[in-house]
């Protein structure tokens, strides 16, 4: 519960209005005592019991703030080890410094003090007041005798001329009271110098006991602002007169006197009591010392720690802002506390970072835009039917995409970074290829070469072509698979010879077959029946060749593209059959024809039927 509360109190702002509550006082209290000596004894509790409090109140806030600096310091905390560094660097200097000033303090307060009790001094002030006693006890003496002479005058006239010349006498001698009392301190007459008092001083009750014992008195007695010399005699006996009396005189001191006596009596006084209070004096001014001294040790050592912390504060941000920046995040701004050489190194790290935000967002608007143009570049690259690659100048793989790897029928995404050499050991096919480019880069030149890679079962024909990259940074090599061009080239070179070749064959097919027809409709009527069915049937095969051939020829002049099927219903023994008659001249093919007795009819090109 007492440490909940000591650490309530040493957070936020209420320890240091606690500390100066209790330092107020504690410093009126010392001040008291040390000008005051003889009041320490009265004032030492108290004194120690505010000391006490306020030294624990400042360990508490010293021991907070050396328990954050620990802390910092172990967590590794920006700026932790220089504030450790700065603040031991302070304490030590504040050590050394308040312990010289508090040992040379402590001498010379010795010392001092000790000097005040000097036995030169002592005996100065004891022959001085012997002095002043000497010359006062020689005034008295002469006072007293005069007193003397006054009381025999006053005991020799007669009671009616006592008062008369109790006044004579006042002035004769100088004094400012003359007074004639009885023993039992009734007064009989007085003689008063001032005219404002008219009621003599009354004797002390001193006085009537040592007239008692002796007939005479005399003292020197405090005024007002001088001193008095009061001198009492009494009278001799006379007849007539039952009650003793004696005469009270009071003469002044001389000013100069009284002040020179007064003057060395205190001084004596004071001596005397300092001399008595010289321990306790010197403990008050020891512990008045000691307590300032550690107070202010302990307040400079916080002191200390607060102002390392205050000047380390923008280099901790600074430290902070460091890190922030070294791990990617640029918008990092500090405050600006002053305009010293630390405000000026934090406004340039801003600057800084400033520029850093623009240079970032330049270099990621860059980036975008580069994506932007890799994407297109890649979109473009893979539409592309041509195979195109990089190869930088060590021959390595850079780029390639993906019509490059169906051409050579190799995925070249996944041999990046491989050299030529390698993607020839790999695939012995592209081994023509691979030397081709490297014969080519070395010339250093742009070039175009047709080549031919061997297959397991074809020829694959490639048109390459091969531009160098700006800045030397490598080659592009594009190519394309010409094989089905190169072959539809031969097909069109053929297919003009086969439409000339069928044009030259195709002009005699339609006389034949008009000279087929014209025989047939000329000897038909002629003939007798079985001739004329074998000429018809010989002349319907003519037509029907011819027919046949022209088709051929048609088919032959297309020769590009392969010709369609010309399907229809027909019956398939009487295409039998004229195929047949075809053969029957043949003696070397002997035939049997079954014959059906439906007729079958199929869907068929009658065409390539009769030429398979």
């Amino acid at each position: 519960m007492a440490l909940g509360f000591i650490k309530r109190l040493s957070s936020g702002s209420a320890p240091y209005v606690t500390l100066g509550i209790l330092l107020l006082p504690l410093a009126y209290l010392l001040s008291a005592a040390t000008q005051d000596s003889s009041r320490f004894n009265d004032l030492f509790l108290v004194i120690f019991g505010l000391g006490i409090a306020t030294l624990l109140l400042l360990m508490a806030i010293l021991g907070r703030s050396l328990f954050r600096l620990y802390r910092d310091f172990k967590s590794n905390q920006a700026g932790s080890r220089l504030t450790v560094r700065l603040v031991s660097l302070f304490v030590l200097l504040i050590l050394v410094s308040t312990t010289i000033v508090y040992s040379f303090s402590m001498h010379f307060l010795h010392r001092g003090i000790n000097s005040w009790f000097d036995i030169k001094v002592e005996q100065a002030l004891n022959d001085s007041l012997e002095l002043s006693r000497t010359a006062f006890g020689i005034r008295m003496r002469t006072l007293l005798r005069q007193t003397r002479m006054m009381a025999g005058l006053l005991n020799e006239l007669p009671a009616q001329d006592v008062n008369h010349n109790l006044h004579e006498l006042s002035k004769l001698s100088g004094a400012i009271e003359l007074s004639l009392w009885t023993m039992d301190g009734q007064l009989i007459t007085s003689s008063m110098e001032s005219t404002v008092i008219f009621i003599p001083s009354r004797p002390s009750e001193t006085i009537f006991h040592q007239l008692e014992t002796q007939d005479s008195y005399i003292s020197l007695d405090p005024d007002q602002d001088n001193l008095q010399l009061r001198a009492a005699v009494l009278l001799p006996p006379k007849q007539g007169i039952l009650q003793e009396r004696f005469l009270q005189v009071i003469f002044p001191v001389n000013d100069r006197l009284s002040d020179l006596g007064k003057t060395v009596q205190d001084a004596y006084t004071d001596y005397k009591e300092l001399s008595y209070l010289r321990k306790p004096l010197i403990s008050v001014f020891t512990l008045t010392l000691s307590l300032i001294v550690l107070l202010t040790l302990l307040a400079s050592m916080w002191f200390a720690i607060w102002i390392s912390r205050r000047i380390l504060e923008p280099l901790q941000a600074l430290a902070a802002g460091t890190q922030s920046v070294a791990s990617g995040n640029y918008d990092t701004q500090l405050n600006v506390s002053g305009h010293d050489e630390i405000g000026f190194l934090v406004r340039s790290f801003n600057q800084m970072t400033q520029r850093l935000t623009h240079a970032r967002n330049a270099t990621e608007h860059s980036h975008h835009l580069l994506e932007q143009q890799t994407n297109y570049l890649t979109t473009v690259l893979g539409s592309l039917s041509s195979g195109v690659i990089t190869i930088d100048n060590k021959l390595f793989l850079r780029t390639a995409n993906i019509a490059s790897s169906k051409i050579l029928h190799l995925n070249l995404q996944q041999r990046l970074e491989s050299t030529l050499d390698r993607l020839s050991v790999q695939t012995p096919h592209l081994v023509g290829f691979t030397q081709l480019i490297e014969q080519k880069i070395a010339l250093g030149e742009s070039w175009q070469q047709q080549i031919e890679l061997q297959k397991k079962k074809s020829l694959q024909t490639l048109m390459c072509r091969g531009t160098q990259l700006p800045n030397d940074t490598g080659w592009v090599i594009i190519f394309d698979d010409v094989t089905t061009l190169l072959q539809a080239q031969r097909n069109a070179a053929w297919g003009e010879v086969a439409r000339r070749l069928a044009h030259e064959i195709k002009n005699p097919l339609t006389p034949i077959q008009l000279s087929a027809e014209r025989l047939q409709h000329k000897y038909l009527p002629m003939l007798p029946a079985d001739q004329s069915s074998t000429l018809t049937k010989l002349t319907n095969t003519i037509v029907q060749q011819v027919e046949a051939m022209k088709n051929m020829v048609n088919d032959f002049s297309d020769y590009a593209r392969n010709p369609g099927l010309q399907l229809q219903l027909q019956p398939i023994g009487k295409l039998i059959s004229e195929v047949l008659t075809l053969y029957q001249s043949n003696s070397s093919h002997q035939f049997i024809l079954l014959k059906s007795q439906q007729e079958i009819s199929i869907n068929i090109d009658s065409v390539r039927f009769r030429q398979i």
